[in-house]
């Protein structure tokens, strides 16, 4: 797969896919979004100052799309299979976006930041490039007292810009941005990630690395809330048993098939984190021929769709031009005649039939044209999957992009 490549100036991308005004960069998420929006690690390359610059947008904990669980192991699966090829791929720095909006570190925003810490380890702490984003006029006096907090407190950022990470104001410009590379750049680092040692040179399981710890520990008092939750709720089913209450029956009865379901879950997920960078392997194989055999067969589908539209729009316009032809002189006669109910009757129903295949037609095109473009969509989105090993990639990601509090982007250059 090829990547997008940027020849970037001092101010002008040189690419001809890329508008001089930056919009291209701007559209594909140069700003900190709010929303949750990165699925799965997708690249962006640029050449900077002679190096060639990839930079990884990474999936967030916390996403509304998918569990903490799910972004840990892909987290977990690409960056040791990076780390396990030969050559092995390095990244040169971290980028941890904070929208500066936010008028405190929530709960989910402090376990998010512990995370991070932990899947980097002291060690690639100096590679750490603390970027505040979201930054506006109105809020400008706050969002710099919020900055000095964060840096002074040892348990946000203040322990690890004691061991070398930088901070950085994004304020949403190509300039900025390229102030923060260039930062990378000139660093000249080669890093290994806690995790990755931990799971290649190490050979643990995800649950026994530093971060799948936390995520186990969280996961363990959820379950043990949920358990509790599930106790009590019993207590109270069997005394409206007693009492004979059917409505609180029935409603119990279904919050404690809730609590069951959520224990479930947690057992499962505890069991997901027990895996080895080759198990982790096997099963993104195993879901990566899965995903493409129902790809194929859903392309085998629309295009068995698509054949036998075309067939029928094929023979609707033959018929269409054959019966124009036919119709024009019988037209003309019924006109002439002009007299009688019948024979207005006879260009009535002629004509309610051309338009009838007339509207079938245009129907047809506009299905076939559906198909066609929801091809191109899914064979775009196929180009921006990872390949099965390291971080080789297709298509474009974003300059630099976020998606929530926390967000991260990978930084290696060549």
């Amino acid at each position: 797969m090829k990547e997008k490549t940027t020849e970037y100036t001092d101010r002008v991308p040189v690419d001809k896919d890329v508008p001089e005004d930056f919009s291209y960069v701007h559209q594909k998420g140069l700003e900190h979004k709010l929303i949750v929006g990165t699925i799965s690690p997708s690249v962006y390359s640029l050449r900077r100052k002679g190096q060639i610059v990839r930079l990884i947008d990474t999936p967030g904990f916390d996403d509304s799309k998918r569990s903490d669980i799910d972004v840990l192991t892909d987290l977990a699966f690409h960056l040791a299979s990076a780390y396990q090829t030969n050559p092995k791929i390095l990244l040169s720095g971290i980028i941890y976006l904070h929208p500066i909006d936010q008028p405190k570190l929530a709960g989910t925003a402090r376990k998010n930041l512990a995370m991070f810490k932990l899947l980097c380890g002291d060690e690639s702490l100096q590679s750490v490039v603390l970027a505040t984003t979201m930054w506006r006029d109105e809020i400008q006096a706050d969002a710099t007292q919020r900055v000095t907090q964060l840096e002074s407190t040892p348990e946000y950022w203040g322990r690890m810009i004691e061991h070398g990470s930088s901070v950085f104001r994004h304020d949403n410009t190509p300039g900025s941005a390229l102030r923060i590379i260039d930062h990378i750049i000139a660093r000249r680092e080669r890093i290994v990630l806690s995790i990755q040692k931990q799971m290649v040179d190490e050979h643990r399981t995800i649950d026994q690395t530093s971060a799948g710890q936390l995520e186990r520990h969280e996961i363990i008092k959820e379950k043990d809330r949920a358990a509790r939750r599930l106790e009590e709720n019993r207590e109270e089913l069997e005394a409206s048993l007693r009492a004979k209450e059917q409505q609180n029956v029935h409603q119990l009865s279904e919050e404690q098939q809730k609590y069951e379901r959520e224990i479930q879950q947690k057992d499962h997920d505890i069991e997901a984190l027990r895996m080895s960078v080759a198990e982790l392997q096997k099963q993104k194989e195993a879901q990566m021929v899965r995903e493409e055999e129902e790809l194929q067969a859903f392309y085998a589908q629309q295009d068995a769709k698509y054949a036998e539209m075309a067939r029928e729009l094929a023979a609707l316009l033959q018929q269409d031009t054959q019966t124009s032809s036919d119709n024009s002189g019988q037209k003309e006669g019924a006109a002439a005649a002009a007299g009688s109910q019948e024979d207005k009757a006879i260009v009535e129903r002629m004509m309610n039939k051309m338009n009838d295949t007339g509207l079938r037609i245009q129907m047809l095109s506009e299905q076939m044209d559906a198909i066609e473009n929801e091809r191109r969509m899914l064979k775009a989105q196929e180009k921006k999957k990872f390949a099965k090993r390291g971080m080789q990639y297709g298509g474009a990601g974003a300059a630099f992009g976020g998606i929530a509090a926390g967000a991260a982007m990978l930084c290696s250059v060549m």
